[in-house]
């Protein structure tokens, strides 16, 4: 998903409140990093930026960010929000360079019907996005994972992945998705489990002396 956003250079902040000032004029202060360059301050517009965020939830966005007229392949590195407003108070974009490796993070898209939801388990999907390193030009907005011949009690692992040329340092154990029996079952067998009451001892006999 790419989003177009003009944004301007601005000074570096000598002090905390002269970015405060320039968010009380609705402007989230960011960097733009490239490799072997030095970071580009920059400030833009609050409310773009947001509108433009929240559509790309869950997905992998690029910002083309246009500073004086030059335009800057990015994405987001990192983000920092207030932690009591949950407003994004500054930005580190990453230039995408040509021939440089990168890494990112990756939404996982889950694709096909399993098996094992038909016989009635249920999906328990874990692992949401991977990190892999690889060339601009390989970057994909999501990798497709096709869970269509997982039964109940398979398990998908980071290592079963469709990487290609993508490389992760991710655990290859790690579980992606796990197809677990149907709830109802399970907790009908643990009801009944604990309605069976214990095997009453027998009385005492009382005996005459």
């Amino acid at each position: 998903m790419d989003f177009n956003l003009k944004v301007e250079k601005r000074a570096v902040a000598q002090k905390k409140s002269d970015n405060k000032k320039i968010r009380k004029e609705g402007f989230i202060p960011g960097v733009i990093y490239g490799e072997g360059k030095e970071g580009t301050p920059i400030m833009l517009r609050s409310n773009e930026f947001v509108k433009a965020y929240n559509k790309s939830l869950g997905e992998l966005a690029f910002f083309n960010l246009d500073v004086d007229g030059k335009s800057y392949k990015t994405i987001i590195k990192d983000k920092q929000v207030h932690p009591s407003t949950r407003r994004v108070v500054h930005l580190d974009f990453m230039e995408l360079t040509k021939g440089h490796t990168i890494t990112v993070d990756i939404p996982i898209k889950l694709v096909g019907d399993a098996a094992g939801v038909i016989e009635g388990g249920i999906v328990d999907f874990l692992m949401h996005t991977i990190s892999v390193s690889c060339l601009p030009s390989q970057i994909v907005s999501e990798l497709e994972v096709d869970i269509s011949k997982l039964g109940i009690g398979d398990t998908l692992r980071v290592g079963d992945l469709p990487l290609g040329d993508l490389q992760t340092n991710a655990d290859a154990e790690l579980t992606v998705v796990h197809i677990i029996p149907p709830i109802q079952e399970a907790a009908a067998e643990e009801d009944a489990e604990g309605d069976e009451a214990p095997a009453e001892a027998e009385a005492p006999q009382a005996t005459e002396e």
